[in-house]
């Protein structure tokens, strides 16, 4: 699984505090079909003791002047989990709210993107706030840079087309990151170049408004952060000094903190000298537009991913593993909340990402425009060049949505598609089923009541008694107003076998 953070050198600015944001109100579901359940609807604060829950390694990762940053171990499943751990006595009187947390929390709740990272569950007790993150084992481009010194241009804009890609998606959604750097991207694997963005505690919503709060670490300041007037197109600076570094060995500038601000005040970086000699036409055009001054002449992250040179480097999928892919999307039909309900739990944050690698490479080249979803059109395209007529695209296509897309916003996200699309029998296991019902069993007495079903489904909404106890008969055999084990195990598997059968092998 992965990390939020690989080494200390961020520990300090990932323990930063962050204001809360506004929740919208909750709204009454009379109607099953309008249950919307994603990702976010499983994070949530635990009223557990933290170390009843995970056991912590016994050095930190990292460790500042609020807290520290440590790998910790979830008890129940023995998976390596990240933990961010503020101390309160370090914050200030108006932060100490049990809400003073939520920022970060609901930013990175309403991520679902493979190149973003799992936020697990959030605790807190009367002396610390805990956020349980993401563990990625294999260190961050930081350590990678220093490692091999230059990239070649493929391995570079196998990089970039991430970071561009999950920035495309955070700025689509209003979100702004303020800190994009190579120690703020974390790699999956040691042996792999699947990355993750991390750190949101300077992220923030964004809107018309210009932000004048100087954030981030000035040798990948943007110009206009530090004359205290920008939008996020700072991030998309931040990018270009990434890719001068991949490719060059080395940042366009260097200096103390106040000799970075000097030269940003009135920057020019030019692409000149032996090793720029050595990189392609393609390579200078998008650092040329990436490394522009105005923010306003600089391309955004939709144009950065639409860029010949990102295109030409895309990583080559095997046409059957699409195919494969697609052909599991047309037969998926949609499921009970209650069944969608713990397919998301287990997809989202039970099973190591790691199994979705070729669904994750699939669902990136079916997302044409990189926004983090699959849209009706983007189906159709992909559907009639696998030589299938017109009409009959478009028909599998709403089809699909129709089906796929559970929160009718007119996209598939991701763990949408991961639903659709990972066979069942890999992820359905036993254990995994256990610790589906766990989180549903809240007291832990063995069984479901109608009051933990309602907590596990209503994020953010208020559901009808006659809609909780339609959902409850779904699952309760017996008709004692419960759900156990047995009955939820069999709320899954009963069609397992005959789903599995019709997989491909």
């Amino acid at each position: 699984m992965g990390s939020l953070c690989s080494s200390n050198k961020h520990a300090e600015s990932m323990l930063r505090p962050s204001l809360s944001v506004e929740i919208p109100q909750s709204n009454i579901i009379k109607q099953e079909k309008d249950i919307v359940i994603s990702p976010r609807s499983f994070v949530k604060k635990n009223q557990a003791a933290f170390f009843s829950i995970y056991r912590l390694d016994n050095f930190p990762l990292g460790s500042g002047a609020r807290g520290e940053v440590r790998i910790c171990t979830h008890i129940a499943s023995k998976d390596k989990r990240v933990v961010k751990i503020i101390s309160k006595s370090t914050l200030p009187e108006s932060l100490l709210g049990s809400e003073s947390l939520s920022a970060e929390v609901n930013i990175m709740k309403e991520l679902d993107h493979p190149n973003l990272p799992r936020i697990y569950e959030f605790f807190e007790d009367t002396e610390k706030f805990y956020i349980v993150l993401e563990f990625c084992k294999g260190g961050d481009l930081f350590d990678k840079i220093v490692e091999l010194h230059l990239f070649e241009e493929s391995k570079a804009a196998e990089i970039m087309s991430q970071i561009f890609s999950g920035l495309n998606y955070l700025h689509s959604r209003g979100i702004v990151h303020r800190d994009i750097k190579p120690e703020n991207v974390l790699l999956d694997k040691k042996d792999s170049l699947k990355l993750k963005i991390i750190d949101f505690d300077t992220a923030t919503f964004f809107g018309r408004e210009k932000f004048h709060e100087m954030y981030g670490t000035p040798m990948y300041m943007a110009p206009e952060v530090v004359k205290g007037k920008y939008n996020e197109k700072c991030d998309i600076w931040s990018c270009g000094i990434i890719m001068y570094i991949l490719l060059c060995g080395g940042p366009p500038f260097d200096g103390t903190d106040d000799a970075i601000f000097k030269i940003l005040k009135n920057v020019n970086i030019k692409l000149e000298g032996e090793r720029w000699n050595k990189i392609s036409i393609e390579a200078k055009d998008l650092l040329s537009k990436l490394l522009v001054a105005n923010p306003e002449k600089r391309i955004t992250a939709s144009e950065a991913c639409k860029h010949k040179w990102i295109i030409e480097h895309a990583i080559k999928i095997p046409r059957e593993d699409i195919t494969r892919v697609l052909d599991g999307i047309k037969t998926f039909k949609k499921t009970t909340k209650l069944k969608e309900a713990i397919h998301t739990f287990i997809i989202s944050k039970l099973v190591d990402p790691n199994i979705f690698a070729t669904e994750s490479k699939v669902f990136d080249f079916l997302d044409e425009n990189k926004d983090g979803g699959i849209s009706r059109d983007e189906l159709v395209d992909v559907l009639k060049n696998d030589n299938v007529h017109t009409e009959e695209a478009e028909m599998y296509a709403d089809l699909i949505m129709e089906h796929v897309d559970s929160d009718k916003n007119g996209k598939i996200d991701y763990t949408e598609f991961l639903r659709a699309t990972v066979k069942r029998s890999k992820i359905f296991t036993k254990e995994n089923l256990q610790q589906a019902f766990n989180l549903f069993d809240q007291d832990g007495n063995g069984t479901i009541e109608l009051e933990e079903l309602k907590k596990c489904l209503s994020e953010g909404s208020e559901i009808t008694v006659e809609v909780l106890e339609d959902i409850m008969n779904q699952a309760d055999r017996n008709g004692d107003g419960k759900i156990d084990i047995g009955e939820f195990e069999a709320l899954l598997l009963e069609n397992l076998s005959k789903q599995s059968s019709l997989e491909t092998p």
